[in-house]
């Protein structure tokens, strides 16, 4: 029987998703996210979504991305890097035979298209999961160890029941304290919007503004509620801010300046309780760090899935 790569066609879909479920089971998709994740992305290029196939019978899938029309600021400072968004081989399948193709046929397109380093799972503007989950797909993240891909860093998913949760009084006199020096923590308002825009593009990254673009786009059309959004002001200026979409939790972020005063610990707080309040049982985080992760812990989070971010220079 003979392997052959292909690119991804609109006839390929429903065989994809199937595969896509069996191959990882805990990260399958529905045909709208395939669309609105994957084929709607700006830098979406059908080349670099590979699908392998043994006598016209679906057996794995690779995407890929670079940044080809959209560009990714500081996640791509020189036009050198790709990611690996997703890869998945049929169970049943040698996971050898039809990943090593799918890695190489996918790593020379990137070389050509003139790509140094790639990158797995954590492409900025569309990332299903951080990384490789290091218990529950630890022979593919094996398999991309034997194929040079070496771990950066991990990334934590957290989850919290939040159907009890109350803020602690040591958080509302934290909250009294920082009210004493100015800081005021409050849910947003629409005529915050320039001031809010300004802050984010001065002090987080740019997919997190590209998240809150959309999602202010949304307060101006309705599908979007401003108080899923808590700021937090000092003065006229915005020096930090927090977020929900549904049950997700996040992101949030605190000016540099104003760090390590206690602000992002109030502001987490209090979002978990407006969730409560909306009806959430349950809040969620895709992505944090060890740091990060003590702060979430003192709330109930506690640790679901464990990633490795895996890097491989091309050159």
């Amino acid at each position: 029987m003979s392997l052959v790569l292909s690119p991804f066609t609109d006839r390929d879909r429903r065989a994809l998703l199937d595969l896509w479920a069996r191959a990882l089971p805990l990260d399958a998709i529905t045909e709208t996210v395939l669309e609105t994740r994957v084929l709607l992305d700006e830098n979406f290029d059908p080349e670099l979504f590979l699908l392998a196939k043994m006598d016209q019978r679906l057996v794995g899938f690779i995407l890929g991305h670079v940044a080809s029309r959209v560009a990714l600021a500081e996640h791509d400072p020189d036009g050198t890097r790709s990611w690996i968004t997703a890869i998945g081989v049929d169970p049943e399948a040698d996971l050898e035979e039809v990943g090593s193709r799918l890695l190489a046929g996918l790593e020379e397109r990137f070389r050509v298209r003139g790509k140094r380093d790639c990158s797995v799972a954590s492409y900025p503007p569309g990332y299903f999961t951080p990384g490789i989950d290091r218990k529950n797909s630890a022979v593919l993240l094996r398999f991309l160890e034997s194929k040079g891909y070496q771990e950066t860093k991990q990334a934590i998913s957290m989850d919290a029941c939040i159907v009890l949760f109350q803020v602690p009084p040591e958080t509302v006199e934290l909250e009294r304290r920082l009210a004493g020096e100015g800081i005021q923590i409050r849910v947003y308002r629409r005529d915050d919007l320039v001031r809010f825009l300004t802050f984010m593009e001065r002090t987080m990254q740019t997919d997190w503004v590209r998240v809150e673009r959309a999602n202010l786009r949304k307060i101006a059309t309705g599908s979007f509620s401003p108080d899923q959004i808590t700021l937090v002001v000092k003065g006229e200026e915005i020096i930090g801010y927090c977020q929900f979409e549904g049950a997700h939790f996040g992101p949030f972020g605190v000016s540099e300046k104003y760090q390590g005063r206690g602000i992002g610990t109030v502001l987490l707080a209090r979002t978990l309780e407006r969730m409560r309040m909306q009806g959430y049982h349950n809040a969620w985080v895709m992505w944090t760090d060890d740091l990060a992760a003590k702060v979430y812990a003192k709330f109930g989070f506690t640790e679901t899935r464990r990633f490795s971010i895996l890097r491989k220079s091309l050159t």
